[in-house]
């Protein structure tokens, strides 16, 4: 995990903690209600961390979030 977080922030140095936590649940191919109940957060918080997270890795609402972030 460590390799994956270091690709991560070098290609997209804007990128918190939480949104590098945010990817590796992604990664581990868990849904907004997994992620939602593993972290204690509202499924709208976590779609709207999905959003902003999609915004910051530059990706449309058509290109898949889970198979851009396996690339890494």
């Amino acid at each position: 995990m460590q390799t994956f977080n270091k690709t991560l922030l070098s290609k997209y140095p804007d990128l918190t903690v939480r949104d590098l936590r945010l990817c590796a649940f992604i990664r581990l191919h868990l849904n907004t209600r997994e992620i939602s109940s593993i972290t204690n957060q509202s499924a709208n918080s976590i779609d709207t961390a999905r959003f902003r997270l999609r915004q910051k890795l530059g990706l449309s609402k058509n290109e898949n979030i889970s198979a851009f972030i396996s690339q890494f």
